[in-house]
């Protein structure tokens, strides 16, 4: 009677193995053989048609799955700016906290981003301008890092900060820039700009505020105020004007 009754109470657990191990075996088949190329590829199609002042593009979607996907040959447009950022890969890891991690290759340097369900997203990494910009006159590398907070429905983040740093660019016209250096606070689509500087072509360092266009990023203003060293001697310095001034 005991060992009928041991065969009676063990017969709930196997039906409950049985049905956990046909589960198991449904979540693996449709994690292998689902086509997940085509499921990542329209999800950044809506991405795309939902963000109506940004341009998406991208050649291929390769290494996907469940939880992830490379994009090739990745390219951004924005309204009103020209040119795109292109990056030759954009890898993507999806999750909880944070929603995605984002690993963005600019022809050998690379970023890495964190995207978070309450608007925020962290950033930092090396980007290559000459690769980034499609081979544009601005040329050089630049070390960048900051959170910045931007909530759905919003064109401009509503807060955070970044800093960004290059031991040299060049500019439109052959102008070298060394040893620059930017770090602000962005409050409300403004910048509290704490430290703008450089050390050629003039050896400069100052602070002051900008105001940033959504439409035009190139239209931004900015008013500085600093120092400017010759020499020996140390000179009061103000800049004032758009970012497309102070590049072009």
């Amino acid at each position: 009677m005991a060992a009928s009754h041991s065969r009676h109470s063990s017969l709930p657990g196997r039906i409950l193995a049985r049905l956990v191990l046909m589960g198991i075996g449904f979540v693996l088949g449709v994690a292998l053989f689902m086509p997940w190329d085509k499921v990542w590829a329209s999800a950044l199609t809506r991405l795309d048609a939902n963000m109506t002042a940004v341009g998406l593009t991208w050649s291929s979607i390769d290494r996907d799955g469940p939880f992830g996907f490379r994009v090739r040959d990745f390219k951004i447009s924005a309204a009103q700016t020209p040119g795109r950022l292109h990056f030759e890969h954009a890898y993507v890891t999806v999750g909880f906290s944070p929603l995605a991690r984002v690993r963005l290759d600019t022809g050998g340097s690379q970023c890495h981003l964190e995207l978070f369900s309450n608007g925020v997203f962290d950033f930092e990494g090396d980007l290559d301008l000459t690769y980034l910009l499609g081979n544009s006159d601005l040329k050089g590398v630049v070390h960048a890092s900051g959170s910045l907070f931007l909530p759905e429905g919003a064109r401009l983040p509503r807060k955070g900060w970044m800093d960004v740093r290059s031991a040299q660019l060049v500019l439109p016209g052959g102008k070298l820039v060394e040893d620059l250096a930017f770090t602000a606070e962005i409050r409300n689509g403004n910048m509290d700009v704490r430290d703008f500087s450089m050390r050629l072509p003039l050896n400069y360092k100052s602070s002051g505020t900008a105001v940033i266009d959504p439409d035009d990023f190139f239209r931004t203003r900015f008013d500085l105020k600093g120092d400017m060293i010759v020499g020996r001697k140390t000179f009061p310095y103000e800049m004032r004007g758009t970012l497309s001034d102070a590049i072009w």
